[in-house]
């Protein structure tokens, strides 16, 4: 790790000890070991394990779940071999997440690579889809380090260190792995998505993965409550052979409350046990328990574990008493009930409230030890010494006491029992009543978020305060892993002492304390600070409570003053600037070369920004260089020094009157930052209409390009969806055809990103909507159809053009293929790719309305694909009998064949798969029967014979089919399924008297064949009706063997036994070796048959043509059981 060192002088911080770059991925190293690598990446994403809360929740009891295993959503979505997602919704208390949890242990098959995450509301990291997709991505590595591929580790490399901050580039990574040969089958299961905090960006991707299919196989089982904005965002991908399917808890509630007996059953049994109740206690209590309306899981755990715990029930338990318990009067009757029944009995109501002001407010579960110190301190405290803490075993139980089944602990750390936990307990407004008038509901929403900030905000303060920060700061060569243990809460109040101020809104009261926290010459706030700094690596703002620390190093000689503006303390900052007449407010850190107003601008804290740059009431002497607000001077050299100006640093926060500020006193409007971005391109960016316009007025080059994808400030604005900083900028002269690397104009970004305010005013501005872009060659009215923006495709599609038609038909858009064919669209035009039309898109989806809107419209029913295929060649091979049928009423031809070399008719495809009802209706409408293919001369019947499709036999042979139909090689039907021993086939076969002496061109009959292959079964029925049991093979190569020889030859002890009782001859001997069975068995080492000849009185001692017998044939061969057994079985040695 490096190591920098802090001293104290002139009051910048001095930085001593080690400061670890935890989570820094040194991509970029040359020579750099590839293993090396690929450790880094996975230490990277492995910091976002612990997130991942998957066992917080129980095993299912045995006997639930079972609606769900056995539904035939769940059991379709599990059975496809591409990519497919599910998504369950239910009810809070239904257990979605038990269910999660099962499937992810117990159900999920071997073979399937299985990732998961279970999101919880609350805490830092657990509702993030970030964290998500790290912990997934890390879960995959570790099961299949080959999926940490070479192009995997290339990806993340272009991507930088800062990959896990990175939504898109984590999602990108995922669909990378996926398509990898050697990832197999992924499952990814999501629970609670409803408290993921950026689900409308995970939503919108599962969107666009699965409104296609796919070629690889990423499937996701997502959980969540029945809330519109997720129903809404899935609405979409609801369509006739969709790879989304559905399962709505509110649906299977008759299942789901069988179960939830199942369970309230298995909770009454283990309660019965711990307080010894008899077994009709037992019955009593189930039955009570069952005739209770509107139960959950969760309501009938809450309510049995508080009769479990509760002394006055459980201690000489009579009839009478469980009686009164489980009465109407006494049982809740909703979840709030239950909730507010266990605090209820708290043996320290005070003391709980603060402890669950603590949890609902905490920014990440804190451990029990945490929890205890912060529920011990007190004025008094002013070190560790001066702590009496409680065991940490004694403090569980203490806990438990204090709230009772409200609270868990897992791993020692303390959670909330369940999402409607905090739901019941925090008010959602300062303004809301803790309880309505009269409520016997005491502890519903009686803890405010702000109040609660204010008690962890306090506790931290008073933790840094602690005397060991001055005397016991971090040495120079100390590490921080080295220097926490035994100091309890500090790295918690390190790190989120802010989080809390800012939350709990009293900067004012606090000011003094603060200025003392964030004095840089004492040692205090070296020590927090490094701690801070190394924990809080994000890309994050204020407004949620996380301070923006792109560069990773940590910065040297820092001010009280930077400090302050660092983290928009404007109170604090105000007192220091009036207080020091001879403070440098230009003065930079040695690392990064920022002033107190670039660090304030970075986190886009205008109060503070104001402050700065306000007049002073004295003076000139301490107002910010214009070379400071000009920009800060850095060298470009240095990858942690960014060109960020204090203007780029506050534009994106939209602070016009500060920019106006900036911009007054001397700011430039077109330096650039690293990636070559103005500020008028990051306030296009940003969608500030204000700022843009303050900047073109002060004469922003409104063409000014980024370096990477050459975007003008207009082409980010259309692409983001700024329609009135479009406006703004097309009517302050930008181009409006101006493209970016790919050629895409401002048009074609907003189709592609359906942003239909924008699609409006630059078709109002004369917007050419022709264009494409130099990749997929879309025009917008293609983007917008392809990504499913109808009502910005129908602005782009008043008539003409045929590609709109396509992506219509081929996406089941009915109105749209309405109106674009009434409009004259050509119906005939053919899509680059496969030559298919607008008819053999919506065919080969199954759109039936627009087939027949393009049928009744006179579309070719028998235009080929580039393949050579029909319409009706398809249809009859999919089975799409509704379809087949449109298509011959709307005139295909029922014998059009393909083009190819196997020329299939209709007919022929249909018998081949199976379905039975085309081939019906096809001969019903006058298929020939006996048509072959052109390749190997084989009939539907053929077909159906190798294919073992035994009605669809007997449904051609009914239908008139010549039987004795021979392909090329001069084969029948009864030849296929004897020698593949398909009995279903052979059977209608024999019945309808069929042939049974046709030979191959070996001359080698179907008895001859089954008897190779072991089909005993069709054996007897072949020698039943007339096969010549002992028939030798006359062919060109002319060993001359009978039937039995072969099976002896290929070790078929099952078929040389039904030969031999059939009146085989045993003695019989081939042509060419003049071997026997019991030769050939010996010579290939068949034991089981030699015993089996042998029984039957088979000649031991029977010479072949070199005179060698069975013995001497086994022995040569080396097969020493068979050996053995012809000596003891007599034979002469």
């Amino acid at each position: 790790m490096e190591q920098t060192t802090f001293t104290a002088t002139n009051s910048r911080v001095g930085i001593q000890g080690s400061i670890g770059n935890y989570g820094v991925i040194n991509f970029n190293n040359v020579g750099a070991d590839p293993e090396d690598t690929r450790r880094n990446i996975l230490k990277k994403l492995y910091q976002s394990l612990e997130k991942n809360q998957k066992d917080l929740h129980p095993h299912r009891v045995p006997g639930t779940c079972e609606w769900f295993t056995s539904h035939p959503q769940y059991l379709d979505w599990k059975a496809r071999e591409t990519s497919a997602m599910l998504w369950v919704s239910a009810d809070p208390g239904c257990g979605k997440s038990v269910l999660a949890k099962y499937l992810i242990d117990s159900i999920f098959l071997p073979t399937t690579t299985t990732c998961y995450f279970f999101f919880k509301d609350g805490f830092e990291g657990q509702g993030s889809a970030t964290t998500a997709l790290c912990c997934m991505l890390f879960q995959l590595f570790r099961a299949k380090p080959g999926l940490l591929s070479d192009a995997v580790v290339e990806h993340l490399e272009i991507a930088g260190k800062g990959f896990t901050d990175s939504f898109s580039e984590l999602w990108e990574t995922l669909l990378l792995v996926a398509q990898n040969q050697e990832a197999g089958e992924i499952v990814c299961v999501l629970d609670a998505i409803d408290e993921c905090k950026d689900k409308s960006q995970l939503i919108r991707e599962l969107h666009k993965l699965y409104r296609t299919e796919t070629a690889f196989n990423l499937k996701f089982l997502v959980t969540s409550r029945p809330y519109r904005e997720i129903r809404q965002g899935f609405q979409c991908l609801k369509f006739p052979g969709s790879a989304f399917l559905h399962i709505n808890g509110e649906d299977e509630m008759d299942k789901i409350s069988k179960e939830i007996d199942v369970f309230t059953e298995a909770k009454v049994n283990d309660i019965g046990d711990k307080i010894k109740l008899t077994d009709s206690e037992r019955t009593f209590l189930l039955e009570r328990f069952k005739h209770t309306p509107n139960r959950t899981y969760l309501w009938v755990h809450l309510t049995l574990d508080s009769i479990e715990h509760d002394i006055e029930v459980n201690v000489e338990i009579t009839k009478r008493r469980m009686v009164e318990v489980t009465s109407e009067l006494h049982l809740p009757r909703t979840l709030d009930e239950a909730y507010e029944g266990i605090l209820s009995r708290s043996s320290n109501p005070e003391q709980a409230k603060r402890l669950l002001q603590i949890v609902v407010a905490a920014a990440r579960p804190l451990t029990l030890d945490e929890m205890c110190m912060a529920l011990t301190l007190n004025d008094g405290h002013h070190s560790y010494k001066d702590l009496d803490l409680i065991p940490e075993g004694r403090f569980r139980d203490d806990i438990r006491d204090l709230c009772g089944l409200f609270v868990t602990v897992l791993d020692s750390r303390i959670y909330l029992f369940h999402h409607t936990a905090k739901e019941f307990l925090v008010q959602k407004n300062l303004a809301a009543d803790p309880e309505p008038s009269g409520s016997d509901l005491k502890w519903k929403h009686s803890i405010q978020l702000q109040e609660s900030h204010r008690v962890l905000v306090d506790i931290c303060i008073q933790n840094l305060l602690f005397t060991d920060l001055e005397t016991h700061y971090l040495g120079k060569a100390v590490l921080i892993p080295e220097y926490l243990p035994g100091k309890i809460f500090l790295e918690y109040s390190a790190t989120h002492w802010m989080t809390h101020l800012h939350g709990s809104q009293i900067e004012q009261e606090k000011t003094d304390l603060i200025l003392k926290l964030c004095d840089t010459t004492t040692r205090r706030c070296l020590t927090w600070f490094r701690i801070y700094w190394a924990n809080m690596v994000l890309y994050t703002t204020p407004t949620s409570g996380a301070f923006a620390n792109i560069n990773t190093d940590f910065p040297e000689d820092i001010t009280t003053l930077m400090v302050a503006s660092y983290f928009g303390l404007a109170n604090v900052v105000k007192l220091i600037l009036e207080s020091d007449d001879s403070i440098d407010i230009n003065s930079k850190d040695t690392k990064h070369e920022r002033s107190a107003l670039s660090w304030a601008s970075g986190n886009g804290i205008a109060v503070v920004i104001r402050t700065l740059l306000k007049e002073p009431h004295r003076d000139d002497s301490w107002f910010p260089s214009k070379s400071e607000i000009h920009g800060d001077s850095m060298d470009n050299h240095q990858e942690s020094n960014d060109n960020y100006t204090p203007l780029l640093r506050t534009i994106q926060e939209g602070h016009e009157a500060v920019v106006q500020l900036l911009l007054d006193k001397g700011a430039e409007t077109e330096i650039k930052d690293k990636s070559g971005h103005t500020p008028l391109w990051r306030a296009a960016d940003c969608g500030c209409e204000a700022v843009v316009n303050i900047l073109v007025d002060r004469g922003a080059n409104m063409e000014a390009r980024d370096q990477r994808t050459n975007m003008t400030p207009l082409l980010k604005a259309a692409q983001n969806g700024h329609d009135k900083v479009v406006h703004l900028l097309v009517e302050k002269g930008a181009k409006i055809e101006a493209h970016d690397r790919s050629f895409r104009t401002p048009l074609l970004w907003a189709a592609q990103e359906g942003h239909e305010a924008v699609v409006r005013v630059l078709i109002a501005k004369g917007a050419d909507k022709k264009a494409k872009d130099n990749i997929s060659r879309y025009t917008p009215a293609l983007w917008a159809m392809h990504n499913e923006h109808k009502a910005v495709f129908e602005l782009l599609t008043d008539s003409n053009g045929h590609e709109p038609l396509l992506w219509a038909a081929r996406n089941g858009y009915t109105a749209e293929v309405q109106r674009l064919v009434d409009n004259g669209a050509d119906l005939e035009a053919k899509e680059d790719k496969n030559d298919r039309t607008a008819l053999a898109l919506a065919t080969m989806n199954q759109y039936k309305s627009v087939i027949k809107i393009l049928l009744d419209k006179g579309a070719d029913t028998n235009t080929r694909d580039k393949s050579g295929r029909t319409l009706l060649s398809w249809t009859a091979e999919k089975g799409y009998e509704a379809i087949v049928r449109l298509l011959v009423d709307g005139g295909a031809d029922i014998e059009g064949r393909d083009s190819d070399i196997y020329s299939y008719t209709p007919l022929l495809w249909a018998a081949q798969e199976g379905r039975e009802s085309i081939v019906r209706f096809l001969l019903d409408r006058g298929a020939n029967i006996e048509a072959k293919d052109g390749k190997q001369g084989r009939t539907a019947l053929v077909w159906t014979a190798i294919y073992e499709r035994g009605a669809m036999t007997q449904l051609l042979l009914d239908s008139g089919a010549d039987i004795e139909a021979q392909d090329n090689s001069g084969l029948t039907s009864l030849f296929y399924a004897s020698e593949r021993g398909y009995e279903s086939v052979v059977q209608p076969l024999l019945d309808k008297d069929a042939n049974i002496e046709v030979k191959d061109k070996l001359g080698r009959s179907m008895l001859s064949r089954a008897a190779t292959k072991g089909h005993e079964k069709v054996i007897r029925m072949l020698v039943d009706k007339g096969a010549n049991i002992e028939e030798r093979d006359n062919g060109n190569v002319n060993f001359g063997f009978t039937p039995l020889l072969w099976a002896a030859q290929e070790g078929r002890e099952s078929v040389i036994r039904v030969l031999v009782d059939m009146g085989a001859d045993i003695e019989v001997k081939d042509r060419r070796n003049r071997l026997t069975p019991l030769s050939w068995a010996s010579r290939n080492g068949h034991e089981g048959i030699v015993r089996l000849l042998l029984d039957k009185s088979a000649n031991i001692e029977t010479k072949d043509k070199n005179g060698d017998t069975p013995l001497r044939l086994a022995t040569g061969r080396g097969h020493q059981a068979v050996a053995q057994l012809l000596i003891d079985r007599g034979a002469q040695t």
